[in-house]
């Protein structure tokens, strides 16, 4: 896809005089963080799942001129799959499926997947000498997911777990993020927070060649995957400067 190579181009391009600029300046903070993300899929998705959830985990180092750059990473998963029909092919009059005893089965369906990003931004402290403030940030990474059917370790010889790859809808593909937070650093103690909001746009491919619910073979066509989220994190911060010094935890 031309249009997407040229995208991705500029963005790497973006990045890299972002990351050149930022490292010749002196740090200003460096830490960790964990959060927890609850996200509303748009578009397509919704189609197919429900919000969900992901925790994770990032790094963050900030510069003097109050640029930013870090990483991060998260493991998606939810629990509302709307797509009822996956398995109608495999399934008796009642709605039903055998498992290899004559009984019928338990199956749970459920949303799993992660993601990661390359991320910088810039931090808004309306007080200089505090790193409160308003971070904006923009990454390019990865997403991945899919249904992940559970089993309970039945003997379903139709779900084995060679069979489940053509229910399971596995996409994956190059994806961005952006986000801003208000991100709070106690002065006179060691609490650190943030909260936020954060847009997810993916471009993904169904990476399952044949599908058993349709009966047919899927297209190698992208699609573009949203996720609206609400977050809410702890920092634990590595090195601090303030007053030209730093002061470490």
């Amino acid at each position: 896809n031309t249009s997407l190579e040229i995208k991705m181009s500029f963005y790497i391009i973006l990045f890299s005089f972002f990351f050149s600029y930022t490292f010749a300046q002196n740090n200003k903070q460096t830490a960790f963080s964990f959060d927890y993300n609850h996200q509303f899929p748009i578009g397509n998705l919704a189609n197919v799942f429900g919000d969900n959830s992901s925790v994770g985990v990032s790094f963050m180092q900030q510069k003097e001129k109050n640029f930013f750059y870090g990483f991060q990473a998260n493991y998606l998963f939810g629990d509302d799959v709307k797509d009822s029909t996956i398995f109608k092919n495999i399934q008796t009059s009642n709605g039903g499926i055998l498992a290899a005893d004559g009984t019928y089965a338990n199956i749970n369906l459920f949303q799993r997947g992660f993601d990661g990003y390359i991320l910088g931004g810039y931090a808004y402290h309306p007080n200089e000498n505090s790193l409160s403030g308003i971070y904006f940030s923009a990454g390019i990474g990865f997403l991945q997911y899919k249904i992940f059917i559970d089993t309970e370790n039945q003997n379903i010889p139709q779900l084995s777990e060679e069979m489940k790859k053509g229910y399971d809808q596995l996409h994956n593909g190059i994806s961005t993020k952006w986000d801003i937070s208000y991100r709070y650093y106690g002065d006179r103690n060691n609490f650190q927070f943030y909260v936020g909001t954060n847009l997810t746009a993916a471009y993904t491919q169904n990476k399952r060649s044949y599908s058993f619910s349709s009966n047919q073979y899927n297209d190698d066509l992208y699609q573009w995957d949203r996720l609206l989220g609400i977050n809410a994190g702890i920092i634990i911060p590595i090195q601090r400067k303030n007053d030209e010094k730093f002061h470490y935890y």
